[in-house]
């Protein structure tokens, strides 16, 4: 990024040595769980209710399901520069408090719609929920390596998504229930999450900004341009571009499974931890391949993470849907998860540590926008395709599979060669995070 970075190196944003639990961290690691477990309840929620043959389906017709996955990436993809701008030149922790502080009356919302029956003001606090989260995204992941320095970098990364993937499989789990029980518990249980989440973020203290001289942008694109020049050519792109399209397959399996319901008969519930398996899945991958990775970046997990992955669905695209089972669907996601988590954390660490400290959050930010303008771009063409085109949504996890192959690929034998190579210690520099104009972007 052409801002002047350099003069915040000294800032304490990455030593080494910190202890992982700190209060700092336990109220991330809480605060962090309690936002994912009611992003999660309510999207699995809305995935049923607008699934067909349930009671919202006629609001959105067929391919409804697309259209809520589109409600949730349009947010993050025009708000993220803002947020990764606010996170470099703001204490995180000061963000992170107001973004759970924004929480609660949108639960709120949440909670009426669903005692007036309303599809549209429901949906409307979902896109206001998916609004808040991205603000807090860059200061979340942004605030890790400041809190817990370098040397624990990988354990505190699989930490905080198994910690988050558990909330995924919490708050799946327990939507269906919730939603047979009393669409009015729904919000009630969402009102709940968000005080928690209000409270635990006051346990975030003394982070310091970044960049606080940052100049504000207002072009909510220039952001992003200025961190994609600063990546480009180089680790972190290459890294940040295997990420994306890892959650543009992703958001097309979550539009697919409730899919499954009506043809094999599974009630919500079962519907519910079916969405499940896989957000276990993820969570204990990511915590493996956390721990196993100790303080070096295992580029190679990436590959074999990803192959398994699309593999999974490839073969799960093909196979007819009477030789499927709830034991055998379960069994299926829950390996792709594990798959998951080796693929997903080498690559986060090499976002956080190859960018300096005064940018590091508009990296961040610019490359989870990357992989929700990818999500809605993937949202829209499932869309089209199932509701337009008329091809069955099983059929998409055909094109998730080639498609998670063909980035493996690319990283074993092609453009992407760098993240197999990125095995270096993480405490010491390594001109693998070296940028194209020979500075460093480590601090």
């Amino acid at each position: 990024m052409p801002n002047n970075d350099s003069g915040h190196s000294e800032r304490p944003s990455a030593g080494t040595g910190k202890r992982l639990w700190s209060r700092n961290f336990t109220g991330l690691v809480i605060t962090q769980f309690a936002g994912a477990t009611n992003d999660n309840i309510l999207k699995t929620v809305l995935l049923l209710q607008f699934a067909k043959g349930q009671k919202w389906f006629d609001t959105l017709g067929e391919g409804g399901t697309g259209i809520v996955n589109l409600l949730l990436t349009v947010p993050f993809v025009l708000l993220l520069g803002f947020a990764g701008q606010l996170a470099d030149r703001r204490s995180k922790n000061r963000i992170i408090t107001a973004t759970r502080l924004a929480e609660v009356p949108i639960a709120g919302l949440a909670l009426y719609g669903f005692w007036i029956d309303s599809p549209w003001m429901v949906l409307v606090a979902y896109t206001l929920l998916a609004s808040e989260s991205a603000f807090f995204s860059p200061s979340k992941y942004g605030s890790i390596r400041e809190i817990v320095g370098d040397d624990r970098l990988n354990e505190a990364n699989g930490i905080v998504n198994l910690s988050t993937n558990i909330a995924i499989l919490f708050g799946i789990g327990i939507g269906g229930p919730l939603l047979q029980w009393s669409e009015h518990a729904v919000g009630v249980v969402l009102l709940l999450f968000a005080l928690v989440g209000l409270g635990s973020s006051l346990m975030i203290r003394g982070l310091v900004p970044q960049q606080p001289e940052l100049r504000r942008r207002l072009n909510p694109f220039s952001p992003y341009l200025d961190a994609i020049r600063s990546m480009r050519p180089g680790l972190i792109w290459s890294a940040a571009l295997a990420w994306a399209w890892f959650y543009a397959g992703g958001i097309v399996v979550i539009a697919v499974i409730p899919e499954y319901s009506t043809p094999l008969g599974f009630t919500m519930t079962e519907s519910s931890l079916l969405l499940a398996s896989m957000g276990l899945g993820i969570g204990i991958g990511c915590l493996l391949a956390g721990r196993l990775s100790g303080s070096r970046i295992r580029g190679e997990f990436v590959i074999r993470g990803g192959f398994v992955f699309g593999g999974i669905f490839l073969v799960l695209g093909v196979t007819p849907i009477t030789m499927l089972g709830l034991p055998l669907l379960g069994a299926a996601l829950f390996s792709a998860g594990v798959a998951a988590g080796f693929y997903l954390i080498p690559l986060q660490a090499i976002q956080q540590l190859c960018s300096a400290p005064g940018e590091r959050a508009r990296v961040l930010a610019t490359a989870n926008a990357i992989s929700f303008l990818l999500m809605s771009l993937a949202s829209a063409g499932y869309w089209a395709l199932v509701a337009k085109a008329e091809m069955s949504p099983f059929h998409a996890l055909v094109i998730v599979g080639l498609l998670m192959i063909g980035i493996s690929g690319w990283i074993r034998w092609g453009g992407g060669r760098g993240i197999l190579a990125a095995n270096e210690s993480l405490t010491e520099p390594s001109a693998e995070c070296d940028r194209p104009d020979g500075s460093t972007a480590r601090e």
